[in-house]
């Protein structure tokens, strides 16, 4: 097990540090669940007490009453068993969740039959996807999917085949980059509507982190927290108007995209997750109302070269659909998921993720 480095900060996607900051500076702190889940399975857990240690090194959870709660280390789960819950002030664990999930997925994928990550593959696939897509921004968003001691290798790979920026600073500075670039997480949206209620939370959010974050970072807007991708992007380009640079899509792939279609066969064209016809409402009913400049970034799935092509291809033939993707995806891995769940005891949580009880947990921190 790698001794864990003395700050869990340059590993950490650059959204989750601007979180904070934001939630400090406007006086938010409430008790949230998290919860965490894998896709795959069936499979066996690994991390889990490595993670623990994160938590024990990085947070005051323990000293604060909170806690964590998981499935042993060779425990058997089922896809979207909850294998994690952690309770807590969310400042204790907002900046965790990119180490703690990349542990967890990195030992799990490798305790399942995957290997660890092949940089030359990387740089393969990151090229693949930058010959499809020679004007767009591309950002390497994977530092929750692998382990944090080989994020330097994977981001160097991702830049030097062609990707624009990468999510933690580590991962940069080992590029020949600044620092991380991310901007709003679903954990921020989802506390914010814990103060203000689902209506109006994207655009709160928003506008506080307009407030509270250094004038040189784009504001990008995530908008699908609540399924109403289309609804909350003209709500938040209504408060921003010309300082919003963008709006990010990352609909859930258990959702249908708001304006998007149900499946009828066109595999990414329709169906659940971020669709081109989701992607094309939320594009239409920008410029309907007047707001062009605002750009759109799409993330969830663009690791799959298929997924890339139709997009690339729907723009050929439908005009401007994005600006920029955030791509995680850029190896074979067992992905970990972390979601707010709860928030002072309530249920609240993006749309398609809800809290689920196991007996099975056990406390680890």
């Amino acid at each position: 097990m790698p001794t864990l480095p003395e700050s869990h900060l340059p590993y950490t996607d650059k959204y989750f540090i601007r979180s904070r900051i934001v939630l400090e500076r406007e006086g938010m702190n409430p008790w949230v669940t998290v919860q965490v889940f894998f896709r795959n399975g069936p499979g066996v857990i690994q991390g889990v007490e490595e993670a623990a240690e994160v938590f024990r090194a990085y947070s005051p959870l323990a000293a604060h009453e909170g806690r964590v709660l998981a499935l042993p280390d060779g425990g058997v789960f089922k896809p979207l068993e909850p294998v994690m819950h952690i309770e807590g002030p969310v400042l204790d664990v907002i900046e965790l969740e990119t180490m703690y999930l990349g542990i967890l997925a990195s030992r799990t994928s490798v305790a399942n039959g995957l290997p660890s990550p092949d940089p030359a593959a990387v740089a393969a696939r990151a090229g693949a996807i930058r010959r499809m897509l020679p004007a767009k921004h591309l950002m390497y968003f994977g530092a929750r999917h692998w382990h944090w001691s080989m994020e330097e290798a994977i981001c160097e790979a991702a830049i030097r085949a062609g990707f624009d920026s990468c999510a933690t600073d580590a991962g940069a500075r080992a590029a020949g980059l600044a620092a991380g670039v991310g901007t709003i997480p679903h954990a921020l949206v989802v506390v914010f509507a814990s103060f203000v209620g689902p209506a109006h939370a994207t655009r709160e959010a928003a506008l506080a982190f307009d407030r509270d974050i250094e004038a040189g970072c784009p504001r990008i807007a995530l908008v699908d927290t609540f399924n109403r991708e289309m609804d909350d992007a003209l709500d938040t380009a209504r408060a921003l108007g010309s300082r919003l640079w963008g709006v990010r899509l990352d609909t859930a792939g258990e959702l249908v995209g708001q304006g998007g279609a149900a499946f009828d066969g066109r595999a990414f064209a329709t169906g659940p997750g971020v669709s081109v016809t989701g992607t094309a409402a939320v594009r239409r009913a920008l410029d309907e109302a007047g707001f062009e400049h605002v750009n759109i970034v799409l993330s969830s799935g663009f690791g799959d070269l298929d997924k890339v092509a139709a997009f690339a291809e729907a723009e050929r033939r439908q005009g401007r659909l994005f600006e920029a993707l955030g791509i995680g995806g850029l190896f074979d891995a067992w992905h970990a998921t972390a979601d707010i769940v709860r928030v002072q005891g309530r249920p609240l949580a993006k749309a398609g993720r809800a809290y689920h009880g196991s007996p099975r947990l056990l406390r680890i921190v």
